[in-house]
Formats: structure tokens, sequence, C-alpha cells
């Protein structure tokens, strides 16, 4: 009995310490409004937008890059990464940086080739529709970075 309860407890942790789990989305549909607070898996290329700004707002000290469709598309939606320096972050950047710089970890922990590697991104949207001559929002709290 007392090995079925511990069976039971390494299971229930198992279970509540797993991995971010996202619907699969194509590219072109993650910034629909019907998507807001929905964790979505999305493939595209991340890059940075000339210069990345790094913020505390939502709890954590994010980064925000540009997940583009394909390297070099017009196409994209922002996608705030954890400042760190395990799996799934950027690394802190300094004053006067430059693009090689930046260093973005998957969640194996690897390097990816910003501008270049395709990746598959996890995390929680938040989107918000155009209203008027208003923009609207659309960005990723990213959680996992696969390649």
């Amino acid at each position: 009995m007392k090995r079925f309860f511990a069976i039971l407890i390494l299971a229930i942790f198992s279970f509540a310490c797993g991995e971010t789990k996202g619907v699969p989305t194509e590219f072109a549909n993650a910034c629909n409004p019907d998507n807001e607070k929905k964790v979505l898996e999305v493939s595209g290329v991340l890059d940075q937008r000339g210069s990345v700004f790094c913020s505390n707002t939502g709890g954590r000290m994010e980064c925000g890059f540009d997940l583009l469709e394909a390297a070099g598309s017009d196409k994209k939606f922002s996608a705030d990464i954890e400042q760190g320096s395990g799996r799934n972050t950027v690394d802190k950047l300094e004053r006067g940086y430059k693009k090689e710089d930046v260093k973005i970890r998957d969640n194996a922990g690897n390097q990816i080739a910003v501008g270049v590697d395709k990746v598959r991104v996890t995390g929680k949207m938040s989107v918000v529709a155009p209203v008027g001559n208003a923009q609207g929002v659309c960005f990723m709290q990213v959680e996992k970075i696969e390649k």
C-alpha cells in the first residue's frame, strides 16, 4: 500500500511539473482574437526588431522579439522571452550590444541562430483586435522554444 501511494505521489508530481503544452496553430491564425489567453504552439523564426526592449511589467523580466513567419518575412507578431541563463531564455543584453550578442536558448539549452533558425514557440497569447484607427495587439509570452 505504501508503494501505491509513493507511485501515485510521483505521478501527480510528474504531471504538475510537466512540459508546457499548447494548441498547434498555423502562423496566419495565431493573432485571431479567439486566441486571447490561450496557450498556442506556433512555428516561425525569432528575430530582433533593430533593438531589443526588456521590461518587468508582467512579473518576470522579458525581452521583446518578433516571431516571423519565415526568415525575412514581413508577417510577424511579438514574442516576449524571459531574460535569464537557462533553457527558453535570452541573455541579458548590455548597452551597445550587437546582433551577434543576442543569445536565445531553446528548451534543450542550445543556442538558436537569431533571424535564421526555424523554431516552434509555445506560450500564452494576448490578442486585441484593432478598433477604428487604433492598431490591434498580438503577442505571446513564450514559455518554451523548440528547434
